[in-house]
């Protein structure tokens, strides 16, 4: 008779979830009656909504708490509130290569996960704590977003994802910073990247294999191409994830001859942690050059 009982304890769990709050009266009743909260809450279910991959399950858990993902598999994200604030938390699986900057922490249990809490306050704008948020989102690790690398692409049609890049460079509601991550979550699915997988075989720089630790970016910029070169794999570059980042802040560039341009503003030291060097190079198709020169050209290194 209990283990019947646990069983339909079970079903009604799985189907709890749900992003329709007239199913949560409880929950919405609360929320009503806290209407900064609801507020607050309802900022940040806008946000995530532009990265949430629709593949995979999400909505009100229980009171008061909302999931992005699989419960207590994989990654996910969660958003927990009460009376004066919301707290996200991330939880990732410990062998996912977690930059050490975005300040994730080792939670003890089997198998180990890893933990980032945010905290989100009413009637403030926690610019800091969105701007923490996209850099997670952008570094590809949370699955259940748009930004996860373990989607099923095959599902997603290409013309929906340039429908969706359009909407972003379009949108008045996103900064500069918002619209790059997204494009760069966007360009980073579909045929486009696979073409890019391609023409690379792995990051152009450094040879690196592993598919997690790459990003695909533009090298002329999707907002400054024209309707052809957006679609255009030869306008694209593979490369590991801290070369990217450098590449996008045209710190680093590529000459004629594929040599790295290094930005003045990288100090030696910080250089030689990234290991990065002068004599570094990579094979640029000959489609690739005068994309690569409107790069140089854009951040100073053409002369």
């Amino acid at each position: 008779m209990n283990d019947k009982k646990n069983t339909n304890l079970s079903k009604l769990k799985k189907t709890e979830r749900t992003p329709d709050l007239t199913k949560r009266k409880k929950t919405k009743e609360w929320l009503d009656k806290h209407p900064k909260v609801y507020e607050l809450t309802k900022e940040l279910l806008g946000f995530l909504e532009k990265y949430r991959e629709p593949s995979f399950p999400y909505g009100w858990y229980n009171n008061l708490v909302f999931k992005y993902g699989r419960d207590s598999v994989g990654p996910r994200l969660s958003i927990k509130c009460n009376q004066s604030h919301c707290v996200v938390k991330i939880t990732l699986p410990v062998i996912k290569r977690i930059p050490s900057e975005l300040n994730f922490s080792i939670k003890s249990k089997k198998p180990a996960e890893s933990e980032l809490k945010m905290k989100f306050e009413v009637e403030s704008k926690n610019k800091a704590s969105y701007e923490h948020l996209l850099k997670v989102l952008s570094t590809n690790l949370i699955t259940p977003l748009s930004a996860g690398k373990h989607i099923d692409v095959g599902v997603i049609q290409e013309a929906t994802i340039d429908e969706a890049i359009d909407k972003i460079v379009g949108s008045k509601n996103l900064d500069e910073t918002e619209k790059d991550a997204l494009v760069k979550v966007r360009i980073g699915q579909g045929k486009y990247r696979a073409a890019l997988d391609d023409i690379w075989k792995g990051c152009a720089l450094t040879g690196i294999k592993c598919r997690d630790l790459l990003r695909a970016s533009h090298i002329k910029a999707w907002r400054d191409a024209e309707a052809h070169e957006r679609i255009d794999p030869f306008n694209g570059l593979l490369l590991a994830a801290h070369l990217d980042a450098l590449f996008d802040k045209g710190l680093i560039s590529f000459d004629s001859n594929g040599f790295i341009l290094i930005s003045g503003l990288i100090s030696e030291t910080d250089l030689n942690k990234l290991s990065i060097d002068k004599s570094m190079q990579l094979k640029m198709p000959p489609e690739t050059h005068e994309y690569m020169k409107c790069h140089r050209e854009k951040y100073g290194f053409e002369y």
